[in-house]
């Protein structure tokens, strides 16, 4: 990554991709607006799915867990990833390694903006603290694990309430390293709180 945040005519774009863009990809948008909250104006969150099925709504299971963390599903269409969304991007980040594989195949011109989600987050952790926005991403970069299908969150849909509840876990784990670090905000740990079970 070369360009820096101070270069950027507009907040840091990130996109978020899973397969159908109906349960994973969906709640880490929706999950990390209502974490940044008013910091969000810096950072601009969207997904898409690879291959994808357009049109359709979020998965139910996965709403009831965005709904319990206090996010909001209301109004998400599922979109497929192409090559004007990837342009879009400033960040691509992956839920799988092959949705990665997919984009490299694909769209290689995108290659060098795309991440997995936990291979984002373990580099942010272990990246210097003094950067943000693209800067933090170059610093990431620069100390990146290699991404793999170990990295990969397991697709809830139709899997039932304990699945979606464990995948949204999952991602909140990254979101709480990830967000920080592009938004320049302080720790949201305690919006990230998880809600108490029954």
């Amino acid at each position: 990554m070369r360009t820096r945040t101070t270069d950027l005519p507009h907040p840091l774009r990130v996109l978020f991709v899973c397969t159908a863009n109906i349960s994973r990809s969906p709640y880490a948008e929706r999950r990390g607006q209502h974490l940044l909250g008013t910091h969000a104006t810096g950072v601009v969150l969207s997904s898409a799915g690879v291959p994808g099925f357009p049109g359709r709504g979020m998965d139910p299971a996965m709403v009831a867990e965005l709904v319990a963390r206090g996010g909001d599903a209301g109004g998400h269409v599922s979109r497929s990833v192409s090559a004007e969304v990837l342009e879009e991007a400033d960040v691509v980040v992956t839920v799988e390694f092959a949705h990665r594989m997919r984009i490299f195949e694909q769209w290689p011109e995108h290659a060098g903006k795309v991440f997995g989600l936990r291979q984002l987050a373990d580099a942010l952790r272990r990246a210097p603290a003094a950067h943000a926005g693209l800067a933090a991403l170059d610093a990431a970069l620069s100390v990146a694990r290699p991404d793999g299908l170990n990295g990969d969150l397991a697709d809830p849909y139709r899997r039932g309430a304990a699945a979606a509840a464990r995948c949204a876990d999952e991602i909140d784990e990254a979101l709480l390293t990830i967000l920080p670090a592009l938004s320049g905000a302080p720790s949201l740990g305690e919006l990230g709180r998880l809600p108490a079970r029954w």
